[in-house]
C-alpha cells in the first residue's frame, strides 16, 4: 500500500496548528483581561471563575471554526482534484493572515471598551467611526487608549507577516497523487474534520451557541469574560428587534399612556393635550450634564462631597429621585430628552440620511414663537449635530468651532464653565426679543479628563474630580444667571445625558449608568418638591408642557409625569433592555435571555421563574412602548403631518 496513505496532508496539519496557537493566544489574552478587570465582586481563583475560561474556549472555537472553514474547504478541493495553481495558495494565505490580524485587533480594542462599559464589543461600540477626527484626538489625549493603539500598530503588521509567511511555506504546491487510496483518505479526512468543524461552529451539542450561554453565574464580569468580542460584534449586527406584535404593542402603549382618543391621521399614539389654565411662555434652559450619575450625589448615599450644588438643588427645585436615562450614550440622551423617543437598538436617529424630522420640545416651542438655541461644548461633527439639530427645529447651533482654539482643553471641546459663560452672554443678548429655549450640552465630565488648572479639589480619582468640576460649574452658572433680567421667567432643567459606572453594580445592566438626576428649577415659578414617581428623559417634554399649560399635539412616547405618574420606567443599554419599579429590575438581553432581580435588596439571584407575573408585567411595559417607537420610526410617523 502507498505509504502516503498514512500521511496527514500538510495543509490539515497547518490548519490544526493555526487553530491551537490562536486558541492559546486568545486564552492568554482572556487571562490578562481577567486580571485587568478584576474587582471585589468575585474571587480570582475558584471553580466559578475558572468556568469562564471553559466557556471562553467554546466561543473562541466557534469564531476560529468560522474563520477556518473556508480555507479547509478550498484546500481540500484543491488537493482532491490535484489542482496545480498558486492562486488558491495565495488567496488562502492572505485570507488567514488577514483573519488572524483582524481577530487580534478586535480582542485588543475590546479590552479598553470592556473596562469602560463592562460589556463586550458590539456595533454600538463602533458608533463613533464616522468621527475620525474626534477618535484620533481621544486616542492621543488618553494614555490608556494611546498605549493600546501603539500596541496594535506594532503587533498587527507583525501578525500579518508571520501568518502569511507560515501559510506560504505550507501551502506551496499542495496536491496529492491521483491514486484512489489517496483520494479515499482525503475524503475520510474531509468527513471527519468537517464533522468536527460543524460541531465547533455550533458550539454546543444540543443547540447552536448563543450569547446567553455565557451567563452562568451572578457575576456580570465573569459572564462577559467568557464571550469572544468577534462573536459578540457579529451577533450584534444580526440581532433583529421584534419584541412583540405591532398591533398588540400599540394597543398596550395606548393603555399605559392613557391615550383614549388618538389622532390616527398623524399616528396611532398622537393625542391633543388641551390645558384649562392660562399659557405661560417661560424661557427654558435645558442642561444635558455629561455622565452625571445620580450615584455621585449625597442624596443617594455618596459621602465624598462630589456634588454639593446638585445636592443643594434637591431642596430648591422639583427633584425627581427615580429618573432614568433612555440609553448609555450621549446621542441617546440628546435625542430622547428633546424628542421623547426611547433609545432604539441599531437605529441612530441623529445619523440617518436623509435627516428624519421629529416632534418634541423644540417643535412645540417653535410653534409658540420661541428662539431655539443649541450650545455644545463639542465640535459640530459630534454625533452629527451639525445636520440633525438645525433640521429639527433649532434656529442656531453654537459649537466649539465658534470658540477660540485655546479655549478647548480636550477632544471634547471647551470646559463647562466656558460653555456656560458663553451661553449666558448669548442669552442676555437675545432675551429681550422673544422667549427662548436653550439646550446646553456639556462635556467636561468625559474621558479624556482634562480640567482647568485653577480648579482644585481634594478628590483623587479622575472621574470624581471631573464630576466635582461639572457640579461646581453648575453652581457658578446659576449664580451668574440669577443676575440676568430673564432669570425670574425661566425654567431650568438639569438632566444627565446618561450616568456612569459609580460604586458597586450588581447586574450586567449597571443601574448607576441609567439612574440620573432630573431637576426642574425655577425659584420664582415652582415650589420645591421631592417627586418619587418614575420618570424617563422621554417624559421631560410633556411634563414641561404641563407646567406651562401649553396646548400641543403629543406624538411621542413621553407622558406628563405630574398628571399621569408611571408605575415603572424602561431604558436600554445597547444589547439590553431594562424595566424597573419600586422593587424589581427586569433585564432582557437581545441574545434571548432575561432575568428578574429584587434590586432593592441587592439580590443577585435571577428569580424570573419564581415571579412570572411580575416579569410579564415589566416585560410588556418595556416591550410595548419600544416596539411602538420602532413601528413609528419604520412607518415614518415621527412628525406631525396629516
Amino acid at each position: 500500500m502507498n505509504r502516503s496513505f498514512y500521511n496527514i496532508p500538510s495543509y490539515i496539519r497547518f490548519l490544526f496548528g493555526y487553530y491551537f496557537i490562536a486558541l492559546g493566544l486568545l486564552f492568554f489574552i482572556r487571562l490578562g483581561l481577567f486580571f485587568y478587570i478584576h474587582d471585589d465582586s468575585y474571587e480570582l481563583f475558584n471553580r466559578i471563575s475558572f468556568y469562564s475560561f471553559i466557556v471562553g474556549l467554546k466561543f473562541d472555537t466557534v469564531v476560529l471554526c468560522y474563520l477556518l472553514s473556508f480555507p479547509f474547504l478550498l484546500l481540500t478541493i484543491q488537493a482532491f482534484f490535484n489542482i496545480k495553481t498558486l492562486f488558491i495558495d495565495y488567496l488562502v494565505s492572505i485570507y488567514l493572515a488577514l483573519g488572524a490580524t483582524l481577530l487580534l485587533i478586535l480582542v485588543i480594542v475590546d479590552i479598553p471598551i470592556f473596562k469602560f462599559f463592562q460589556t463586550r464589543l458590539s456595533e454600538a461600540s463602533l458608533q463613533w467611526l464616522n468621527s475620525w477626527k474626534m477618535i484620533v484626538e481621544m486616542i492621543v489625549e488618553n494614555k490608556l487608549y494611546l498605549s493600546f493603539f501603539i500596541f496594535i500598530l506594532l503587533v498587527a503588521p507583525f501578525t500579518f507577516y508571520k501568518v502569511y509567511t507560515a501559510c506560504r511555506r505550507n501551502f506551496t504546491s499542495i496536491s496529492l497523487q491521483t491514486h484512489p487510496q489517496n483520494r479515499l483518505l482525503l475524503f475520510i479526512y474531509f468527513i471527519t474534520i468537517g464533522g468536527l468543524c460543524f460541531l465547533g461552529l455550533r458550539g454546543n451539542l444540543s443547540h447552536p451557541i448563543r450569547m446567553g450561554d455565557a451567563f452562568y453565574c451572578h457575576c456580570n464580569l465573569l459572564n462577559q469574560l467568557g464571550l469572544n468580542p468577534a462573536f459578540s460584534l457579529m451577533k450584534s449586527y444580526t440581532e433583529k428587534v421584534n419584541l412583540m406584535d405591532n398591533e398588540k404593542a400599540i394597543s398596550q402603549t395606548r393603555q399605559l399612556l392613557h391615550i383614549d382618543h388618538p389622532d390616527t391621521l398623524i399616528s396611532p399614539i398622537a393625542r391633543t393635550i388641551i390645558p384649562q389654565d392660562t399659557v405661560h411662555k417661560y424661557n427654558i434652559v435645558l442642561v444635558l450634564m455629561e455622565s452625571m450619575s445620580a450615584h455621585y450625589m449625597a442624596y443617594f448615599g455618596n459621602k465624598e462631597q462630589i456634588t454639593p450644588n446638585l445636592d443643594a438643588l434637591t431642596q430648591e427645585a422639583v427633584f425627581f429621585t427615580n429618573a432614568y436615562s433612555a440609553g448609555i450614550h450621549t446621542n441617546n440622551g440628546i435625542f430622547s430628552t428633546l424628542y421623547s423617543f426611547p433609545a432604539l437598538k441599531r437605529i441612530r436617529p441623529m445619523h440617518t440620511m436623509p435627516i428624519r424630522k421629529y416632534t418634541g420640545l423644540p417643535y412645540v416651542t417653535k410653534q409658540y414663537g420661541y428662539q431655539n438655541l443649541f450650545f455644545s461644548a463639542h465640535s459640530f461633527e459630534f454625533d452629527n449635530i451639525v445636520n440633525f439639530i438645525p433640521a429639527n427645529h433649532f434656529d442656531r447651533l453654537y459649537s466649539s468651532e465658534l470658540f477660540p482654539p485655546e479655549a478647548a482643553l480636550s477632544a471634547f471641546g471647551v470646559p463647562d464653565q466656558y460653555l456656560y459663560d458663553y451661553t449666558l452672554q448669548t442669552l442676555d443678548t437675545i432675551s429681550k426679543a422673544t422667549p427662548f429655549f436653550a439646550t446646553i450640552l456639556t462635556a467636561s465630565n468625559h474621558e479624556p479628563y482634562v480640567l482647568p488648572n485653577d480648579f482644585k479639589t481634594p478628590l483623587q480619582e479622575k472621574n470624581k474630580k471631573t464630576a466635582a468640576y461639572a457640579d461646581w460649574s453648575i453652581g457658578d452658572f446659576l449664580k451668574k444667571a440669577q443676575q440676568s433680567s430673564w432669570f425670574h421667567n425661566t425654567l431650568f432643567v438639569f438632566v444627565a445625558d446618561h450616568g456612569f459606572r459609580v460604586g458597586y453594580n450588581a447586574y450586567d445592566l449597571p443601574l448607576s449608568y441609567q439612574h440620573i438626576p432630573i431637576f426642574f428649577y425655577a425659584p420664582h415659578i415652582l415650589k420645591p418638591t421631592i417627586n418619587n414617581h418614575f420618570i424617563g428623559q422621554i417624559d421631560i417634554f410633556p411634563t414641561l408642557m404641563g407646567l406651562m399649560n401649553m396646548r400641543y399635539i403629543n406624538n411621542t412616547l413621553g407622558t406628563d409625569i405630574l398628571k399621569n405618574p408611571r408605575s415603572c420606567i424602561y431604558f436600554s443599554a445597547d444589547d439590553k433592555i431594562g424595566c424597573i419599579d419600586n422593587q424589581w429590575l427586569y433585564v432582557y438581553r437581545f441574545n434571548g435571555s432575561e432575568s428578574l432581580y429584587e434590586y432593592t435588596l441587592g439580590r443577585k439571584e435571577n428569580v424570573a421563574n419564581e415571579h412570572p407575573d411580575i416579569l410579564e408585567k415589566l416585560r410588556n411595559y418595556a416591550f410595548s412602548q419600544i416596539q411602538t417607537a420602532e413601528w413609528m420610526y419604520s412607518h415614518d410617523k415621527t412628525m406631525i403631518q396629516k
